[in-house]
């Protein structure tokens, strides 16, 4: 009788022992899902995936300090790729230092799990324009820095400054912001700029007159 007393004692050790061991262990892989990661300069690469311990489930439990690289992983390699050549350009700067629209971010990444595909296009601008220009200088700056650029030409051969649109109404009520022809993830500049103006420009010439005839009024 004693000895199996002793054995009952014993087991009751180990499967305190081992429940224990459980606890720490599932603690441990909760700290390491959900502590903020350093958000690190673009192609860091990222720290913590699926196949390194978090199961796909799991909360993303994003915040501000967050690693981009963990989801965000195309537009992270842009920056080293030699074919994005503004976020090459961009490449020393962490993703917060442009996207610093903490209250829109907080609510893009509500709810997401690490099992969510990241969308292949942003559907919320996060980028404001005087991040930009902190940087670059205002609009009428960048206008007399690209006062010689070839880079913005329509159909018909014309070339245009691409920071100093023509006066007029259409322009004046519609002010164009950095973002409408800059994205740092996207390989070309100059088809975006195009994209951008083709909005009322659809033909892919810059002149009015060009899609409808220009009537003068009658009395």
């Amino acid at each position: 009788m004693k000895h199996s007393s002793k054995k009952g004692k014993m087991l009751k050790r180990m499967l305190a022992a081992g429940t224990t061991a459980l606890v720490l262990c599932i603690s441990l892989v909760a700290l390491v899902a959900c502590a903020p990661h350093e958000n690190l300069p673009l192609g860091s690469g990222g720290s913590l995936n699926a196949e390194n311990g978090a199961p796909e489930a799991m909360p993303v439990n994003w915040t501000i300090n967050f690693d981009c690289a963990v989801c965000h992983v195309e537009e992270v390699s842009s920056a080293t790729s030699g074919m994005h050549a503004q976020a090459t350009a961009h490449q020393d700067l962490r993703c917060i230092d442009c996207h610093a629209q903490e209250a829109t971010l907080t609510a893009v990444h509500d709810g997401i799990t690490f099992a969510d595909t990241p969308s292949t296009k942003a559907k919320h601008n996060t980028v404001e324009e005087q991040t930009c220009v902190a940087c670059h200088g205002s609009l009428a700056q960048m206008a007399q820095k690209t006062s010689g650029s070839t880079a913005l030409v329509d159909g018909n051969g014309l070339v245009v400054n691409p920071h100093k649109r023509p006066a007029g109404n259409t322009h004046t009520d519609n002010p164009a912001t950095c973002t409408d022809c800059h994205n740092n993830h996207s390989e070309s500049l100059g088809k975006d700029a195009m994209k951008y103006c083709a909005l009322c420009h659809h033909r892919g010439v810059f002149q009015c007159g060009t899609c409808h005839e220009l009537r003068t009024p009658t009395e």
